[in-house]
């Protein structure tokens, strides 16, 4: 399908007069169970039904991106006690991975949950798909319908925000194309008795600032893993065939690689955390001692095990801002897209990067800044500073 930029048409939406609210915005599609009672000129309408993905498109529930707010009485946080983030990362790289080269919708809907959603965040569930290559199917809750018609300069300044958004990935699609930029690779089946396990690493690991790219098991042998330190094989039993003869091949030339119990049959060199490390060639394999079983615990073994000297870009101030680290083809440009999923602005937040880039432009949605490198104690710094919602970080190498 041509590149396609979704808005679920409201049903109290009956006045053609309506569609002037999408003229002009990079909007060309609309979606819903039935098309709008009238013409809609060359706005195409794509059918979409909760089980029936349109064809050549991927669909994902997905969820509200933010920080879920405390209940009375009820503890929501995550295992370390920090509030707990809902984000759409683990949905969009898992359908990313099974349905490659197909675009990625996201269909959740605004909560209609007792807490106030404001409506300045809907420009966030835009740029958070869209930074991530994919699409939210817009969709506005009641209380975003009804600023609309009353013309509030709330309404108006929250769907400029999202036009806004729209407008600024329009501009910069080539991003889309871009390699992550990752020390580790994920690779698994995503299916069968491990889906649960590897869609939990890929929806826990971007809250720790890990970044990584997913590779399908079946896969592998026909994979470059050249910019890759270290692979986590998410599956039940040890590789086998092609694809185990590759990632020896990995770890020969100086990789790590962390695999279930049984591919090597020899006695540990060492062991570290409980997990055993076996040498071969200039790398090593680190197995587990027991099955996986708890993801959030996996990927901070992982992550230990990998190192955080291997971290591709470092956050500081950004407790609640997710990241995504992508490269052009030949490495002289790249992007940070910053996602900001608590209320409000954030601290002033600085990034690292062990790369010598010369310079940074930081684009919001309300600005653009010229930033130039602080030398650090790892390499370059650059202060970002406060954003709300969503920044991307441009850099020049």
């Amino acid at each position: 399908m041509p590149e396609l930029i979704p808005f679920r048409w409201p049903k109290e939406w009956t006045d053609p007069a309506k569609l002037a609210w999408l003229q002009g915005t990079p909007i060309n599609c609309l979606v819903g169970e039935v098309p709008p009672p009238f013409p809609t000129g060359a706005l195409k309408f794509v059918k979409l039904e909760k089980d029936a993905p349109p064809e050549g498109i991927a669909t994902t529930a997905g969820v509200w991106p933010r920080v879920l707010p405390p209940e009375r009485d009820v503890a929501e946080a995550g295992p370390t006690g920090a509030p707990w983030v809902d984000s759409n990362v683990g949905h969009i790289r898992l359908a990313q991975t099974r349905d490659a080269g197909k675009p990625v919708w996201l269909t959740y809907t605004p909560p209609t949950d007792k807490h106030v959603i404001p409506l300045s965040s809907y420009a966030r569930s835009v740029a958070e798909a869209a930074a991530h290559g994919a699409q939210w199917v817009i969709t506005l809750g009641q209380p975003f319908l009804d600023g609309l018609e009353a013309h509030t300069e709330d309404a108006l300044r929250s769907w400029k925000r999202m036009v806004t958004a729209l407008e600024f990935f329009q501009r910069n699609q080539e991003w889309a194309k871009w390699e992550p930029v990752a020390a580790l690779a994920v690779v698994s089946s995503f299916a069968g008795e491990t889906e649960l396990l590897s869609y939990e690493f890929l929806n826990m690991a971007p809250r720790r600032q890990l970044a990584f790219r997913t590779v399908l098991a079946k896969d592998v042998p026909a994979v470059s893993f050249e910019r890759q330190k270290a692979i986590v094989y998410i599956e039940p039993g040890p590789p086998e065939g092609e694809v185990l003869k590759r990632l020896l091949a990995f770890v020969e030339a100086g990789g790590l690689l962390i695999s279930p119990r049984g591919i090597v049959k020899t006695a540990p060199d060492a062991t570290r955390m409980q997990y055993q490390f076996h040498r071969l060639g200039k790398g090593q394999i680190a197995v587990p001692p027991d099955a996986w079983y708890d993801p959030y615990l996996m990927v901070r073994q992982v992550h230990l095990l990998v190192g955080h000297r291997l971290d591709v870009v470092r956050v500081w101030n950004g407790g609640d801002v997710g990241t995504y680290y992508l490269s052009s083809p030949k490495g002289d440009r790249a992007v940070v897209h910053l996602v900001q999923y608590g209320a409000g602005p954030t601290q002033p937040v600085t990034l690292g990067f062990d790369r010598p880039y010369r310079s940074a432009r930081v684009t919001t949605l309300e600005s653009r800044t010229v930033l130039q490198p602080v030398k650090g104690q790892l390499g370059v710094e650059f202060n970002v500073g406060e954003f709300s919602d969503y920044a991307a970080v441009e850099l020049e190498a």
